[in-house]
């Protein structure tokens, strides 16, 4: 089976959940933007339909999913995997935060997700320091721990103006194929000013058995040029592409898409 490009994030909830004329109670495992892993010892077939109850923050949110496949030990079922249809807004700002407390090292059900920054050039490393710096070269005794490297938002659907200047803007297409992924700084442009401005984006790639590492960087003349590229991807079918700007004024900024 292959492994989701979308991560899935390792969880302890506890859910319920109507079916068979009785109301069934389950544990979600892991969960993501599109589904959970939920055990429970009522399977429910392939293909059915039904709500799934969650407590997010002392409210009940009632999230519809679809089975996409039944786990079992030996005869006995286990565990159902979902999908989520149509997720609600309140449950995509808690996968998402939950995402950013890893990136920032905050431990997240005995996960951690760690940064580390080159004190040369000021490449971002996730989860350990390479043995030398992409970027530079650099050895690794160039990388030191930086929990706070990157910023986070303080509403990712609710974006300021500020933000949306820093954030980077990524549009995926697919020709020929190949995929073009065409990234800007930002939504809103971000000014190209001598004390203020973008020095570079670093671009990032992860697909099944693939670890995340950082694959180019496009660098800017703050005078001549508008903080904005394109990356052609060959031979490629499905991942994660991750994208950081670095503002001289206001730090590094992240943005990522699925394909």
């Amino acid at each position: 089976m292959k492994k989701r490009a979308v991560e899935r994030i390792p969880a302890d909830l506890k859910a319920d959940f109507f079916w068979s004329d009785k109301v069934n109670t389950g544990q979600i495992l892991d969960l993501s933007e599109n589904g959970f892993l939920v055990k429970t010892e009522l399977c429910p077939a392939i293909k059915a339909k039904f709500d799934l109850n969650i407590n997010l923050n002392n409210d009940i949110l009632k999230i519809p999913v679809k089975v996409r496949r039944v786990v079992k030990k030996d005869t006995i079922c286990d565990a159902v995997g979902v999908e989520i249809i149509n997720p609600p807004r309140e449950y995509l700002e808690y996968v998402e935060t939950l995402r950013w407390d890893r990136i920032k090292g905050i431990k997240t059900n005995g996960q951690l997700i760690k940064l580390y920054v080159c004190s040369v050039c000021h490449h971002i490393a996730f989860d350990h320091a390479p043995v030398n710096c992409p970027i530079c070269s650099s050895t690794i005794e160039s990388f030191e721990k930086a929990p706070d490297a990157i910023k986070k938002p303080d509403n990712f659907y609710e974006l300021s103006e500020f933000e949306k200047k820093h954030i980077p803007a990524i549009k995926v297409v697919k020709e020929n194929g190949y995929i073009n992924a065409h990234v800007t700084v930002g939504e809103i442009d971000h000014e190209m000013n001598i004390d203020d401005h973008i020095t570079y984006i670093d671009f990032y790639y992860n697909a099944p058995f693939i670890h995340k590492k950082c694959i180019s960087r496009m660098s800017f003349n703050c005078e001549k040029m508008h903080p904005s590229a394109t990356l052609r991807l060959d031979n490629v079918s499905q991942g994660v592409l991750t994208v950081i700007s670095n503002c001289t004024a206001h730090g590094n900024w992240l943005a990522k898409v699925t394909f």
